[in-house]
């Protein structure tokens, strides 16, 4: 995507970059970002946006990736391309950073190559060196020294640089105890000075001590003298340790050498792990403001669902931003919008550009992933007062040289976004020119945005093909602005209305209405019409809306009840079949020997009065099995005020203190009321329940306890707290089944909710809920 007019700043998307940035760490993942620019190349970016989904899941759902801290050793590398250039120490620690990242990630992704193709094929190709990542950490320490198992001369050359200086810290220490009960140290102390170990000697008795004198202490007071003593000492020390320096340069020089022949591929390396982090930084940002991946196309609609401004996201609470659904494409390519000042048209304009461009970009929006996001070549951005004293260009000047190279180079491809189009100069002037400019865009097929205060351009819109009207609502009652969009329809300045609010002279704002003329006042009653009864008409389609889900849940919960109720009787029924079968068995059993005796003894009265005596005892059997077979039909008890009831589903007792309607009472168990069905009472044998204090804490409203709560948005602490507090409010209401709203996002806050409703002793079992409960964005909770 091109920008013109200085796009990209007027939108602010380094504002964005700047706040993904802060989620990459190392220095090529936020190179990435600070040149983080959008493409035109669908399949670029489908592949770039998918690769940001495939992470983002990756983050929420799997093992973090090994993606550690990185050093930039593009420098380093470079360097060692040069015939006998040695790294130090530090670079070379820096570079075994890289290959044992390289490494780990390289692992990660060959085992979930099926779960993450894209990045997996992008980390396919890195480089893992074992052998130099070994011989590199056995040389050099995590702080950047080298150490003694570099080498075995290394090893050797430090345990005699020791021996030798313990060998002369003993001489040091034996001429200093000397001196000092001689009173001519200065200190009793052993120090060194040009790598040499002195002791300190008071200046005035400098000559009394053998030795060469290094320096002397800022004061004068003392001078460091090496004795001569311990001369040799010293010269065994400082040639060891000239030893041990060309050993450490040999040991980097020959590490250098096998980074050297690896260079490109640990360059290559460093590359991809910067990419991974900048993709990864892409995914951590669309966490940050719940963005989604939306669908690309080449041509066709331009569709926003439930957008909003990122910017806006990043400073406020996501449910205090207004969300935007917008159409454009097909028969509409020119949008007008109209509204009030501050009501919302330059942010509602700003999110459509932004959102394209984080398209492009490859970047997750902030908006619904069933959006759809035309790929546009060019952006042309003409907003702000751009009035310029150097140039001799006023507001308008300026605006129209804008305007001028927007009709030059704008084309099919092209998205548009104009701010006040033809303000600045004379209204009647300015609408005309907006009208044949607007319409010069439209034919040349552009997809084109403007905001306006020109009420004429209202009526051009609603007349000309391709054109549609849009506005910002605005509360007519309050003279406040919503910021909620509505498509097809104009919307009122409100500037007369709004100077009546702020009690402007009343001669004046009466004054105002005629001088504004006929046509324009009953164009502007008409928008206000129209206006009031949209927002009533949206009040009463979200009461019905919230009637028919109450009504499509208690529906549910009878078509559940009815389920389990025929369950309930299947098994009741063969159970019956079962024992009925097990009496006629036992029946059978005791006839044929009961005939058999007959038979053998020739029916003796003896045997044929105790054959019937079986008979009667298997008979009574049976009927005693049948009643408790046989369901008598419940009978309704009559409940009053006043009466002991007990509550089926549990073992308090309490009274009736109010009956609601005819099978719905309120109950006071302890110190609590409680909402309880008839079907859920049944009468105590006690006269009365003690009444038990009412705590001193915080009392719980349960007044209008609704069935659900909406946890969308939150975090898992936050979540969790609410829906503590809301089961509360639920068990005191005596509700037992209820909608816990999660949402569906990442899973993540479904996931914690489960966990919870887990080990939750008042929870008697959840679900998800069906498909026309809304599927997996809810949890149904039964209490």
């Amino acid at each position: 995507m091109q920008e013109h007019l200085n796009a990209f700043a007027k939108l602010e998307f380094d504002k964005i970059k700047k706040h993904i940035q802060r989620y990459a760490f190392s220095a090529h993942g936020k190179e990435h970002v600070a040149q983080l620019t959008p493409s035109s190349s669908l399949t670029e970016i489908r592949t770039m946006l998918s690769e940001v989904t495939e992470m983002k899941r990756l983050i929420n759902e799997d093992d973090m990736l090994p993606l550690d801290a990185d050093a930039d050793i593009r420098t380093s590398l470079r360097r060692a391309s040069i015939e006998n250039y040695t790294l130090s120490a530090e670079e070379l620690r820096m570079v075994v950073q890289v290959l044992e990242n390289a490494r780990r990630i390289h692992s990660y992704f060959v085992r979930r190559t099926e779960h993450y193709p894209l990045l997996s094929v992008k980390c396919a190709s890195m480089y893992a060196d074992k052998v130099l990542e070994y011989n590199i950490n056995q040389a050099i320490d995590t702080d950047g020294t080298v150490k003694d198992s570099a080498s075995k001369d290394l090893s050797v050359i430090r345990r005699q640089i020791e021996d030798r200086k313990l060998s002369l810290r003993r001489h040091l220490e034996q001429l200093l105890r000397d001196v000092a009960e001689k009173e001519w140290a200065q200190e009793d102390i052993i120090t060194t000075r040009e790598g040499r170990m002195v002791i300190p000697i008071k200046t005035e008795h400098k000559n009394r001590v053998p030795g060469f004198i290094h320096s002397t202490s800022a004061s004068g007071a003392t001078v460091f003298i090496e004795p001569t003593a311990t001369l040799d000492l010293n010269n065994d020390v400082c040639t060891l340790q000239f030893q041990e320096q060309r050993e450490i340069a040999r040991i980097l020089a020959d590490l250098t050498k096998q980074v050297r022949e690896h260079s490109s591929e640990i360059l290559e390396d460093s590359r991809i792990i910067g990419e991974l982090d900048f993709i990864q930084a892409k995914a951590k940002y669309s966490t940050e403001i719940l963005a989604s991946e939306p669908q690309v196309g080449e041509e066709g609609a331009f569709q926003l669902r439930d957008a909003r401004h990122p910017l806006l996201l990043q400073s406020h609470k996501r449910e205090h931003v207004v969300p935007l659904t917008i159409d454009l494409g097909g028969e509409v390519n020119t949008l007008l919008i109209t509204g009030p000042n501050a009501g919302g048209k330059s942010v509602a304009m700003k999110t459509v550009g932004l959102l394209a461009i984080l398209t492009q970009a490859g970047c997750h929006i902030s908006a619904a992933s069933e959006s759809r996001i035309r790929i546009f070549t060019d952006l042309f951005v003409d907003m702000g007062d751009e009035q310029s004293i150097e140039n001799d260009l006023s507001s308008f000047s300026s605006h129209l040289q804008n305007i001028k190279e927007i009709t030059e180079r704008a084309n099919s491809s092209s998205l548009i976004l104009i701010d006040e189009i033809a303000s600045g100069t004379d209204p009647v002037e300015g609408a005309s020119i907006a009208a044949a400019v607007l319409e010069y865009l439209s034919k040349t097929d552009c997809t084109t945005i403007a905001t306006t205060h020109h009420g004429a351009l209202k009526a051009f819109a609603f007349k000309t093909p391709r054109f549609e009207n849009g506005a910002m609502e605005f509360n007519s009652q309050t003279l406040e602005p919503t910021y909620r969009f509505r498509a097809g329809v104009p919307g009122s300045s409100y500037g007369i209305e709004m100077a009546k609010r702020m009690h402007l002279e009343r001669t004046i704002t009466d004054s105002a209405v005629s001088f504004r003329g006929e046509e324009s006042n009953k164009l502007e009653t008409l928008i206000l019409d129209l206006e009031t009864k949209a927002q009533e008409l949206k009040k009463k389609l979200d009461d019905a809306e919230q009637e028919r889900e109450r009504y499509s849940i208690l529906n549910q919960l009878y078509v559940d009840k009815i389920s389990l109720l025929q369950k309930e009787l299947n098994a009741i029924k063969a159970k019956a079949l079962l024992e009925g079968q097990e009496i006629i068995d036992q029946a059978k059993s005791t006839v044929e020997k009961t005939v058999r005796e007959i038979r053998e003894t020739s029916a003796e009265k003896r045997v044929v009065r105790s054959a019937k005596e079986e008979l009667k005892k298997i008979e009574a059997d049976f009927k005693t099995r049948a009643k408790e077979v046989v369901q008598e039909e419940p009978q309704t008890v009559d409940f009053r005020v006043g009466d002991v009831v007990r509550l089926k589903d549990g073992d308090s007792e309490g009274e009736i203190i109010e009956q609601l309607d005819n099978d719905h009472f309120v109950v006071m168990v302890g110190a609590f009321k409680l909402n309880a069905q008839r079907g859920n009472l049944q009468k105590s044998a006690s006269k009365s329940v003690p009444r038990k204090p009412v705590s001193s804490g915080p009392e719980l409203d349960t007044s209008e306890v609704k069935n659900e709560i909406d946890l969308r948005g939150m975090f898992g602490e936050e979540a969790l707290t609410e829906i503590d507090k809301y089961f509360d409010k639920v068990m005191l209401a005596g509700l037992h089944r209820v909608r816990v709203i999660h949402g569906k996002g990442t899973g993540a806050l479904r996931r914690k909710i489960t966990d919870y409703l887990k080990n939750n002793a008042s929870v008697k079992s959840f679900h998800l809920g069906e498909w026309n409960e809304g599927g997996t964005g809810v949890t149904i909770v039964e209490l």
